[in-house]
């Protein structure tokens, strides 16, 4: 499937660096230091600065940022412009594997789903799968135990998925059963279809998951 459209989570997208990630800061210069090596981003604004002192400190909703929320709601809405945002999503697409994207509820609860590069080089996208798609599990991928965490792993693949809570863990287990659509997962799981498209997108960004028409 070549994807036409980015997917855009009806749950709410969380960010955040990796653990041994560090920010140095200059008064005209904005370098990551990752386990890739430096990263120096060409915008040093108050808006990524702020953006990656949070996301320092684990996932977050960047949307909290007053100067990002309203371009914010506009992506999410598909409302009006959002250049603000676009503009700070481009710059962390500058880090490559040292943001982790991560997929939580709007209960506040956590991230039920983690998206962590193996791959210095990784660019994170979400897809659009429509929900009459038929999804399977890349060959060779499997469930295992990391850090205490249940991780979706595949070899040759740049991202492994951390799978925190349910549905995501439900979702992936019956993934690796056999293919399915969105719709029918939802069924069977009895979960809403929009939750489950957003887990499929993020997997399908971590290049774990593929569909066809």
């Amino acid at each position: 499937m070549v994807p036409t459209q980015s997917h855009i989570p009806t749950g709410r997208p969380l960010w955040s660096l990796l653990e041994d990630a560090f920010i140095d800061e200059g008064a005209e210069h904005l370098t990551v230091h990752g386990r890739w090596g430096a990263i120096k981003l060409s915008d040093p604004s108050p808006i990524v600065r702020e953006a990656l002192h949070r996301m320092s400190l684990g996932p977050v909703a960047l949307e909290n940022i007053s100067a990002l929320h309203e371009n914010f709601v506009r992506w999410k809405t598909g409302s009006g412009p959002c250049l603000v945002w676009r503009r700070l999503k481009n710059t962390l697409d500058q880090l490559g594997g040292c943001v982790v994207p991560s997929l939580g509820l709007d209960d506040g609860a956590g991230p039920i789903l983690s998206v962590v590069a193996v791959t210095g080089d990784a660019v994170f996208t979400l897809p659009h799968v429509e929900d009459d798609e038929i999804v399977s599990m890349r060959p060779g991928a499997e469930i295992e135990r990391l850090n205490g965490d249940q991780a979706l792993t595949c070899p040759g693949r740049q991202y492994q998925a951390i799978l925190h809570s349910a549905p995501a863990t439900e979702i992936a287990k019956m993934l690796l059963d056999g293919e399915a659509t969105i719709a029918q997962i939802a069924e069977s799981l009895q979960v809403s279809s929009t939750l489950v498209a957003d887990v499929v997108a993020y997997l399908a960004g971590a290049q774990l998951v593929v569909a066809r028409c």
